[in-house]
Parts: C-alpha cells; structure tokens; sequence
C-alpha cells in the first residue's frame, strides 16, 4: 500500500502535469478556434464585399441595357436598321460592353443572324425578364451575353443583349486572396468556375459538382458549391489536393444568380499553432522539475499528523474514549483534523456515558429517572430513540400494571362464580336424579293399573247375565275414565313443559360454555347463565311435582273405577246376556290406559335425559371452576412480576 506522502507527491505531480497539459491542449484549442473564427469573421465580410463588387459591376452594364430596352429607338428600330447602328456603337463604347444589339421578337439578331433557338434568347422570352448567358467562347476570349426584354403594353417585343468580357471576374478574385496559398472564385448557377485568378480554370470549365460524381476525393468542395449555387451565404472548410482549406462564400445578387468564394489555406494560417505547442510541453518539462521537491516537503508535512491521527483513531475503533489526541506543532488544517478527532472522542463518550447511564437504569427496572440531555447532529436520532425507548416502555409497563390488576380482580370474580354455578349445577343434578326416581314409581303404578284394567276385562266378561242392570253403574264407570283422560291430558302439557325446559337447559349449557371461554376478560355473563339454569331446574322440580300429583289422582280414579268395576262384576254375573257390549266398552278403556302407560314411560325418558344434561352441565361447571381458578392465579403471578419495576 502506498503512503500518503508518495500519494501526496505522485498528486501533485500528475496534477501539475495534467494541468499543464491540458493548460497546452486548451491554449491549441482556444489558438485554433481563433483562428478559426478569425477566418470566418474575416472571410464572411471579404465574401459579401467581393460579392458587392461584382453586384456594382454587373448593376451598371443591366442599368445600361435596361435604359436602352426602354428607349424609343430601340423599340421601334429594327434589328438592323442604319438609326439604330450608332446608337448601339454609342452605347457599347460608354457602357464597356464588347457590343451591343436587338433581337426582334422572332429572333433575328442585327447582325442578321437568328438566335430564336438560342438557351438566353427562349429564356429571356419565356420568364419577360434580364437573363445572362453561361460564360462562352467567341472565338477570341470568354465573354457573357447580357438580354434584357423589350416590353410594349405587356407583350415581349425583342431584346436588348450586350457582350461583356469575363476577364473582369478574374481581375476582381485575383486581388481577393488571402495568403500566399489563398485563392478567390466565382460559379454560376450550374457550378462552373466563371471567375478565377488562373483563367485556365476558368477556359476548362472546371466544376466540382460534376467532378464529385466520378471522384469521391473532391465530395467535401462539392458540398460547399453546392451550397453556393442554392443562394447560402456562410463559412466552411474542406480538403483539396492536401490541404485543408477555409471558405467563405456569399451570393451575388441581382439577376446574374452567381455566388463568389474566398478560400484560405488552413497549414498557412495555423503554422504558429505547432510552435505553441513545442513551447508548452517545454513549460509542462520545467514546472514537472519545479514542482517535485515541493511535493516532497508537502507530502512530509502531511503525512506526519495524519499518521498520528490514524493511530488514535485505531484506538477509537478498539473502544479507546479515554486517551487524549496526539499533540502537533502545526497550524494548519492537519492541527484541524487532530483538534477536531478529540472532540469527536469527547462527544462519543459523552454520548455513550449517558446511554448507558440510562440503560443500566431500565435494565434494573427503574424507570423514574427522565433522559434529559440533548445531544448534538446525528447523535439526535440516539436521544430520540432512548426517550421513545424510555417512555414507550414506562408506559407499557404502567398499562401492564393497571391490566394486570383489573384481571386479578375479575379472575376472582369469574372464580367465585364458577363456584356457585359449579354447586348450582350438583344441586340440580340431584334434584333431577331424585325426579328421574320417582316418574319411575309412577312408570310401575302404570303398569300395575294396566294389568288391573286387563283383570277387570275378564270379570266384564263374565258380567254378561246382568248387564241391562249394571248400566247405571257403567255410566259411573264413564265418568271415572272421563276424569282419568282429562289427567291424561294434563299429564301431556306437563310432558311438553318438562321437553321444553330440557331444550332450553341445553341452550343455556352451551352459553356457560362459551361465557366460561370468555372468563379471561369478564366473567360477569357466567353467574346470569348459571341463574338461568337454577331458575330453569326449578321449573322441572314444579312440573315433577304437578306430574307426580296428576299421577295421583289418576291412581285415586283409577282405584274408584276399579271399585265400579267391582259393582259391575257383581251386576254382570246376573246379566251375561248383554256382557258382549260392556266388554267392548272394557277393552276400549284397556287400550287408553295402554295410551297412558306408553306416554309416561315417554316421559320418564325426557327426564332422564334432562338428568344427562343436569350432570353435563355439572361437570363443565367444576372444569370452569377449575380453569378461573388457574386464570386468578396466573394473573397474581403477572402482577407480581410488573410490580418489580419502578414507576412514578
């Protein structure tokens, strides 16, 4: 691992070096982009002067020609008319056209020649207005053709045409260039070089744009002809025959649609640049030599404290916040550091003194002591989370204190409950018990009257003799088993009265079940289900008590019919004749105590069932009890425990 002093001095190395790099490519860039925009604010304003120029030139040769197109003679004169030949030779010498002349309508020129299939003539006839010609040859030099129409009441009557020397284009870009390299040109409206210092371009007809379809080496000037011909006026560059070039080009305007080109070469221009930039990598050499034994004495004065820091700070990542800072002589930012080190110390152990003042406190359960010092920064969050700790679990615990009184006492509540339903539901198990007993008894005497009854068919049988005697006390008869229907009846509500109470015996037993669930919050519902259930037990013990008494009676008539039965025994043995209808009568009265007997043993059924439910009921009673009791217990164990803890 490197030490900060080579770091140091390997920085400040590669600092200095880079910047004076970048300091050297900056000032090549910012040189080249002044030159650059020298040449473009230099050249645009050349372009557009030159372009002027050769605007004031042509504007006086189609001023010229325009006055004579709008001149009598010339357009009541005829081609070759003799009046006409010293005005053109008059205009031609004052205007410095090679020649002058008129086309007629059709065509015919004055040198009696017809040019009406000529390009400038069908142009100038086709748009009625000034036209030129492309530059030409006539046989001695390169001219232009200048016409202008001649229009009378709006209808093309002829031109007015003029012959120009092209040199003068020449002469004008000949004093355009700009360095020894440099050149000027002009292009008409199809890319061909019209005006250029070397006329031989100009005789070749060179143009690029034709050039570039065939040479892909000349696409770069191509595409700022190209611009040219389209009207732009701007600045550009391109490569041509090795060289890099600048170009400021701007139309001509008027009706000649030319445009004229300065170009200069970039090598010529930029010359100065490569000698800057020998000079500042000689610079970027001598400060690299300059700044080295600065960067060892800086390094050393560095690295010396912060290695004094590193090593307390390692005692601060070991738990070390008693040991002071190390002691430096100097006064700058490093004496900063070190300053600045032991009141982070300081603070941290303030910080930890006090946190774990604190949570040594909760952890002994004392909780009436408030955090109150106020910390600093990040540390904010730590003094936050120890109040919030604080009162969250002061809080807690003073809930959990007041809960686990309240539960204690309801616990109790619920216990002493459950016992009294717990001894309610024994009591009634016993009472249903000792009922059970007796509807059994009453079940036996039943069956003791049937077999009676069945007795008391056979000595009917043997009434027959005297029966006609023994009506009226049949009639007795009737009415005793009237009196034990009736108590048949009776015996049948008090049969639906004890199912009824046996169902909601069973109701209320499930919703002790459920209150007894519930006891861990209140058990207030338990002791009015277990009323519910004594109330309704005692009920059963009434209804028990009407059956066993209706019994009774039942018994009593049963026993008066028998003695009536006595009589008709005695009355039937002197009336055999008529015994064939009492016996009827007899095994009818034989099938409703038959009836009977069948519906108390239905009822000694219900009671016994009623008595499973009693002793059900019982002993989910004593569990209920026995479950409060655990509750009441747990809760004293709870109150107990939250009461090691100290709270205002």
């Amino acid at each position: 691992m490197k030490s900060i002093k080579s770091k140091i001095q390997a920085s400040m190395l590669s600092v200095v070096l880079v910047g004076s790099i970048l300091i050297g490519i900056v000032t090549a860039l910012l040189n080249a982009q002044g030159i650059d925009y020298t040449m473009e604010k230099t050249l645009g304003p050349a372009t557009h002067i030159a372009a002027h120029a050769v605007e004031w030139q042509m504007d006086k040769y189609w001023i010229a020609l325009e006055e004579a197109a709008a001149s009598d003679i010339f357009r009541e004169s005829e081609p070759d008319a003799e009046e006409l030949v010293p005005v053109r030779n008059a205009l031609a010498e004052r205007n410095g056209f090679i020649y002058t002349g008129k086309i007629d309508a059709q065509g015919m020129a004055s040198t009696g020649e017809d040019y009406g299939d000529q390009e400038y003539f069908l142009q100038c006839k086709s748009t009625m207005k000034p036209y030129i010609s492309d530059i030409m040859n006539d046989g001695s030099q390169m001219i232009f053709l200048m016409e202008v129409p001649i229009i009378t009441d709006g209808r093309f009557d002829g031109i007015v045409y003029g012959g120009i020397n092209a040199d003068f284009l020449s002469e004008i870009v000949a004093d355009l260039a700009m360095g020894e390299s440099g050149i000027a040109y002009v292009m008409d409206q199809r890319g061909n070089v019209i005006g250029h210092k070397d006329r031989d371009v100009v005789e070749k007809g060179s143009n690029m744009i034709e050039a570039a379809k065939s040479d892909p080496s000349v696409a770069d000037v191509a595409a700022v002809n190209q611009r040219m011909i389209n009207g732009e006026s701007g600045f550009g560059e391109y490569k041509f025959y090795g060289d890099n070039k600048f170009v400021g080009f701007a139309p001509v305007e008027g009706n000649q649609n030319w445009s004229i080109a300065i170009e200069a070469s970039q090598k010529e221009f930029k010359s100065t640049l490569d000698q800057s930039i020998l000079l500042t990598i000689v610079v970027v050499l001598l400060v690299i030599i300059a700044t080295f034994p600065v960067a060892v004495k800086v390094g050393r004065s560095i690295s010396g404290p912060i290695r004094a820091c590193v090593a307390r700070l390692e005692g601060l990542a070991d738990g070390d916040l008693q040991t002071p800072a190390p002691d430096i002589t100097s006064r700058d930012e490093t004496a900063e550091l070190i300053e600045a080190m032991d009141t982070t110390r300081a603070r941290l152990n303030d910080v930890v003194q006090d946190v774990s003042h604190h949570l040594g406190k909760m952890a002994d359960g004392d909780f009436r002591e408030e955090p109150d010092r106020t910390y600093w920064g990040d540390f904010i969050a730590i003094e936050n989370s120890i109040k919030s700790i604080h009162s969250a679990l002061r809080d807690t615990l003073a809930r959990i204190r007041s809960s686990a009184g309240t539960l204690a006492q309801s616990a109790g509540q619920v216990a002493d409950s459950s016992q009294s339903l717990s001894q309610g539901a024994t009591e009634q198990a016993s009472a249903v018990q000792e009922l059970s007993a007796t509807a059994a008894d009453i079940s036996e005497n039943a069956k003791r009257t049937l077999a009676a009854a069945e007795e008391a068919g056979d000595f009917v049988n043997q009434a027959g003799a005297q029966l006609n005697v023994s009506i009226g006390y049949v009639n007795e008869l009737n009415s005793a088993t009237e009196a034990m229907r009736r108590s048949s009846e009776e015996i049948s509500k008090i049969i639906e009265t004890i199912e009824n109470i046996a169902f909601q015996t069973n109701i209320l037993a499930l919703n002790a079940s459920v209150e007894a669930a519930r006891a861990g919050t209140a058990g207030k519902g338990f002791a009015v289900v277990a009323d519910e259930v004594r109330s309704l037990a005692s009920r059963s013990d009434e209804a028990a008590k009407a059956t066993k008494d209706l019994i009774s009676n039942s018994i009593e008539a049963i026993s008066e019919g028998g003695r009536i039965v006595d009589k008709v025994t005695d009355s039937l043995d002197k009336t055999g004749v008529l015994a064939g209808n009492v016996t009827v009568k007899m095994n009818s009265m034989v099938e409703e105590v038959e009836g009977q007997t069948d519906a108390i043993a239905q009822v000694t059924d219900g009671i016994e069932q009623i008595s499973n439910v009693v002793q059900n009921t019982s002993v989910t009673s004593e569990e209920s009890a026995m479950t409060s009791q655990a509750l009441s217990e747990q809760s004293r164990l709870m109150n107990e425990l939250v009461s090691r803890f100290q709270l205002e």
